[in-house]
């Protein structure tokens, strides 16, 4: 049975009259806990007897866990929980720079308490503190995952962030739309950029593939024909398949091992002795800790690896340009076939196209360049797949297709019970050759009307 005993407190070597209560409790294995720091005889036996109860009801958690500074739990926790290296490294980032410097040494059970991580996340977060709002709310729900992993492993009773909504910065920010198009509009940012830059934007704003469906397409999963029947009538459609193994451009961030950092330091000395030739002496750069590797792999999910139907307009132009394009990878770079980066494609080609651009003189070893008017200020690629959404959802598409055609999971039981007729295809792919001609007039009369030339 629990009791409570008097410890007195020692200054100098020497005891004093002053004391607290100690709680002395049995555990599992028969031996004697104790907790200190009680301020009466009653609270400290009320605890152990708490202790002992929960023993009884196999509910008991061991204090000496919850003590354990959060640092130490992280490193437990990171080895049952690995993901994907992008994951890892944004989790790395939000460690390193947000949870490790305000609870590395502090234990679990002071990490897991709603007050003090709210008093931090206002700390920390702008206008306050240095950091996005939106960066603290990850870290904030990674805070939670890592407490969670600490419940399911017996260091804490619960997670008390689980559920509880902590608003961070929510006075000065605001999340915005993503910015999605209207079909001429489409028709015109793909004249502006041309070739396959533009014709990366149509395809995505007509199919909605995701930034690395659409990066690692293969030519031998474009235009496949399929074959339904519609009112007794063959139907032939052609379809882009996105692979389960392989049907996805990755860029993940991997630690650099010794090898990169000798051939980064050989790079860097190549780098600062050209730039000394030049009469430009460069300071040397801080060694990076990651690399950025690009690489093919399954899609985001199983219900990503799927086909997307191609309405007709599409065809025509895919066909025409794997029929011309030298690369593996249709929408791979021109000049080398080789995989872009999500954001050099948006900085180079889809900024300037879409927000417009000032005009340039002519410059040595450079050609003049004339002005863009902006056309979609702030679309982007992920705007192109909300895009292909609203358009479907606009068209009333029915709900099972357009799940199918985005990638996406059917969680509900209506999800589990509908199914993906011919007619249904055939409605989606009529209503985007619509979409397609349509833009392509108001573009042209919008062209006609202004007097102005695609450059």
């Amino acid at each position: 049975m629990a009791y409570a005993e008097k410890v007195f407190k020692v200054r100098n070597g020497k005891t004093t009259k002053q004391y607290t209560w100690r709680a002395r409790y049995k555990e599992p294995d028969g031996t004697w806990g104790s907790e200190p720091g009680f301020p009466t005889k009653r609270t400290a036996e009320e605890w152990g007897e708490q202790q002992e109860a929960a023993i009884r009801a196999g509910s008991w958690i061991d204090p000496q866990k919850a003590r354990i500074p959060f640092g130490t739990w992280v490193e437990v926790w990171k080895t049952a929980n690995q993901r994907r290296p992008r994951t890892q490294s944004s989790r790395a980032y939000l460690l390193d720079k947000l949870l490790l410097p305000e609870w590395e040494h502090t234990p679990l059970a002071e990490v897991n308490n709603v007050f003090a991580v709210k008093a931090w996340a206002s700390r920390v977060a702008k206008p306050q503190g240095p950091h996005d709002p939106d960066t603290v709310a990850q870290a904030r729900s990674l805070l939670s995952t890592i407490l969670s992993g600490a419940e399911d492993a017996g260091y804490i009773p619960a997670n008390k962030l689980y559920g509880r909504r902590i608003l961070v910065g929510a006075d000065h920010h605001t999340d915005e739309e993503e910015v999605w198009a209207q079909p001429d509009e489409v028709y015109r940012i793909d004249e502006r950029m041309g070739g396959v830059h533009g014709l990366m934007v149509t395809t995505d704003a007509y199919l909605g593939l995701r930034w690395g469906e659409l990066a690692g397409l293969h030519r031998d999963n474009c235009l496949l024909k399929r074959v339904d029947k519609v009112d007794g009538r063959p139907f032939v459609r052609h379809v882009i398949r996105v692979d389960p193994m392989v049907g996805s451009l990755h860029e993940d961030p991997f630690e650099m091992t010794e090898d990169d950092l000798a051939a980064w330091e050989d790079a860097e000395d190549e780098r600062l002795r050209k730039a000394a030739e030049r009469g430009r002496p460069a300071a040397r750069r801080k060694p990076p800790k990651t690399k950025l590797v690009t690489y093919l792999g399954p899609p985001k999910n199983k219900y990503s690896a799927r086909e997307v139907d191609v309405p007709e307009f599409l065809v025509r132009r895919l066909d025409a340009h794997i029929e011309a394009w030298p690369w593996e990878y249709p929408f791979s770079t021109p000049t080398k076939g080789t995989f872009w980066l999500r954001g050099n494609f948006t900085s180079r080609h889809l900024r300037p196209a879409a927000d417009g651009r000032k005009a340039l003189p002519v410059t040595r070893g450079h050609a003049a360049r004339s002005a863009w008017p902006p056309i979609l200020p702030g679309f982007t690629m992920r705007g192109a797949r909300h895009t292909a959404d609203t358009w479907m959802k606009e068209d009333r598409v029915d709900r099972a297709l357009r799940f199918l055609m985005m990638g996406w999971v059917p969680k509900d039981i209506e999800g589990t019970y509908e199914h993906v007729t011919p007619e249904m295809r055939k409605h989606r792919l009529d209503c985007l050759q619509a979409r397609f001609e349509r833009g392509q007039q108001v573009a042209r009369r919008r062209r006609g009307d202004s007097g102005d030339a695609v450059s």
